[in-house]
Formats: C-alpha cells, sequence, structure tokens
C-alpha cells in the first residue's frame, strides 16, 4: 500500500514541513486496517458463535468493524501525495533515472514482502491440515504464489486474495508507481494527468470491471493533486484563503454523506466519498504544525511501522490461530484483553521488524546499487 512507505524523515522541498500531520494519519490508518481485521480470529477453527458476536468495544469500534478497510484507499492517496511532494519536480526534469528509481522502491518494499509470503506458505498447509480449510486466503496455489513472488497478483481485474493476502494493495500500487514515473516523466505536473486518473479509477469502480492498479491510480493522483495544491498554495504565499477552501470542501463532502446513503448497495459510494474528502484532508494535515514538534520522534517512529504492521499482521494472525488448534485452545475473541494484545505485539514485532530487517536491509540494497547521492533517502 503504500502509503504505507514510510517518509523516513526526508523534509520536503524548502524544508519547511515535516509532513507530521500526514505521518498521524498514516498512523491512524494502519491501525483502522489493524482492528478491522481482527474479526479474522472469529473465522478460526474453534472460535463459538457468541465470540464471533460479540466484538471487543463494540461500540466505539463498530464503524472501524464496518468500514476499517477503507484505510488502504486513504493510504493510496497519502502515498501519492508524498511522491508528488518528493518527486514530482525532479522527474518531471528527468532528474532521477529509472535505475533508481527502482532499486529505490525495490529496497523499500520487497524485502519484507518475500519474508512475509514464505512465512505464510510455510504455515497455511499445518494450519490446513489442523483445521481442514485454509486460515481466511483459501487459493494458495503454486500459480498465485509465483505471481505475489513477482508482486504481480493483481496487475489484471480484481482476484480473490491469497497468500499475504492484504499484499495486494501493494501489488496494485506497484503498477501505479511506474505510471506516476513514466507520466510525470513525460507530461511534469500537468493537471490533465490527475484529472484522467481519477477518472479511469471512478469508470473502474461505477462499471464493476475492478481493476485494482486503475481504481489504486485515482486515489494515488488524488494526493498528488492535494501536494501540488499545497505547493501552489505556498509559492502565491496565500495560505489563509487555501485553508478556507480545503475546510469547505471537507464540510461539503460531510453534508452530502447525510443526503446520500453511503452504505447503499451502488459502487462503494463510499470510496467515491473518500475520494473527494481525503486530499483536503491531506492538504490541512500537511500544513506547518509546531504543536507536533516537540512529538517528532515519536510520531516518526509511529509512522515508520506502518509497513511492517501491515505485513506482519496476518502472518501474526494465522500464527497465533495455528497454535491455538495445535494446542487444543479455543481463542477469546470476545475479550477485550485479547484485541489489546493483538495490536500491542503487533506494533512491537513491527517495531522489531523494522528497527533489525526493514531498514538495515534498504540500507544494504541501496549501498549495493545505487550510487551515494546528498538528496534525501527516498520515500
Amino acid at each position: 500500500m503504500t502509503g504505507l512507505t514510510t517518509v523516513n524523515r526526508a523534509a520536503p522541498p524548502s524544508g519547511a514541513s515535516k509532513l507530521l500531520g500526514l505521518e498521524l494519519i498514516r498512523f491512524a490508518c494502519a491501525i483502522t486496517v489493524l482492528i478491522f481485521h481482527f474479526k479474522h480470529f472469529a473465522m478460526t477453527a474453534g472460535v463459538t458463535a457468541s465470540g464471533a458476536i460479540n466484538m471487543p468495544f463494540a461500540l466505539p469500534l463498530s464503524l472501524i468493524y464496518a468500514n476499517g478497510s477503507y484505510g488502504v484507499q486513504v493510504f493510496w492517496c497519502i502515498s501519492g501525495f508524498i511522491f508528488y511532494w518528493k518527486y514530482a519536480d525532479a522527474l518531471a526534469a528527468r532528474r532521477i533515472e529509472p535505475k533508481r528509481f527502482f532499486w529505490l522502491r525495490f529496497s523499500r518494499l520487497y524485502p519484507l514482502h518475500l519474508v512475509t509470503l514464505v512465512f505464510v506458505a510455510s504455515l497455511q498447509p499445518i494450519y490446513t491440515a489442523l483445521a481442514g480449510q485454509p486460515f481466511i486466503y483459501s487459493d494458495n496455489s503454486a500459480t498465485r504464489f509465483v505471481a505475489q513472488l513477482f508482486l504481480a497478483d493483481q496487475w489484471g481485474t480484481s482476484r480473490a486474495l491469497s497468500f499475504n493476502g492484504p499484499i495486494w494493495s501493494v501489488s496494485a500500487e506497484v503498477l501505479v508507481y511506474l505510471g506516476f514515473f513514466l507520466l510525470v516523466r513525460a507530461f511534469g505536473k500537468s493537471p490533465w494527468v490527475i484529472v484522467g486518473a481519477i477518472g479511469a479509477s471512478l469508470v473502474s469502480q461505477w462499471s464493476g470491471m475492478i481493476w485494482p492498479a486503475m481504481v489504486c491510480g485515482g486515489y494515488f493522483f488524488a494526493g498528488g493533486a492535494a501536494a501540488l495544491w499545497l505547493g501552489s498554495a505556498r509559492r502565491r504565499q496565500r495560505p489563509d484563503e487555501s485553508k478556507r477552501i480545503a475546510l469547505a470542501m471537507i464540510a461539503g463532502c460531510i453534508i452530502i454523506s447525510f443526503f446520500v446513503d453511503l452504505g447503499g448497495p451502488d459502487a462503494d459510494p463510499i470510496a467515491t466519498w473518500l475520494m473527494a474528502i481525503t486530499p483536503p484532508i491531506l492538504f490541512l494535515a500537511a500544513q506547518d504544525l509546531p504543536a507536533l514538534d516537540r512529538w517528532e520522534r515519536p510520531i516518526q517512529a509511529a509512522a515508520n511501522l506502518t509497513y511492517s504492521t501491515y505485513l506482519i499482521h496476518f502472518p501474526l494472525q494465522l500464527a497465533v490461530a495455528t497454535f491455538a488448534l495445535a494446542a487444543g485452545i479455543t481463542l477469546p475473541f470476545g475479550e477485550a484483553w485479547f484485541l489489546l494484545a493483538y495490536l500491542a505485539a503487533t506494533i512491537v514485532i513491527g517495531r522489531i521488524i523494522f528497527v533489525r530487517f526493514e531498514a538495515p536491509m534498504q540500507r544494504m540494497i541501496r549501498t549495493a546499487t545505487l550510487a551515494p547521492r546528498t538528496e534525501p533517502a527516498a520515500a
């Protein structure tokens, strides 16, 4: 996904903003996805019906249990914002060669993807032998494994998820990275590129012919529009006027939500609504927010965990479910402490993986493949 990918403390052009507001939103979205997928434990063999019905903190978390998966769309928007903010000018001027762009992306995404893919592929057969069926994602064929190896599983029309299922959003986004590189390199920061991407995304969603990469592209380039808007507002030195416009857009989207059934049967109206409301939210969150400066280190540390927690939470669930079956333990799905323990374990393990594996692998791959540069580390 990857608004999921870290900004690595890189300052934007002019060094004015640390994007801490975006980092907070990114981490919050990661938590919503973790909570949304907590219901996977209800599908573990041996979990009782009452446990599946009585969700922990059911009332305060009801919206997240129902709609937490939409954190992925927000991630895509954040990713587009960051990529436009960091790369658009350099790509338009052809200052970033394809090799460098590829290795920056590869080093960030692939090592942990490969490890989690192999982990799930190794453990899923054990769970299947114990339970008589796979855990959550059933199509774990050799063909799908090869597609997953190349992050290509969702490059065509939408397919059922397999292996480490959440990686689907990253698979879609990889193609969008390529489109971003080629389009901005060819056409610069033309608004028509953004309009075209958003239009194609909406057509894909509304027609029911879902192409994950095309859908992802709409949110990615909508986030890019917010980045261009912020840059324009700063150049024109009219920040207050732009903030008022952003607030008006957000208010309009909220008002519309009272008159449109966002949970209706039509082609995912929530997804369309998010494409409209997220860019102005990101525009405001990316402003200089001095109140957050004292919290910069913990905010950056939390944001650095978004990719690791996103990729490991399903393997962790699979491991817990497999252990519970092997030990004859019924998972206490309905207990509040179990949800809190799951979140805490995912965050702690995610932190260890980021410090001990993700960051070192990034450095090693980039050192081996890229010449030293004085520019900030890439997202």
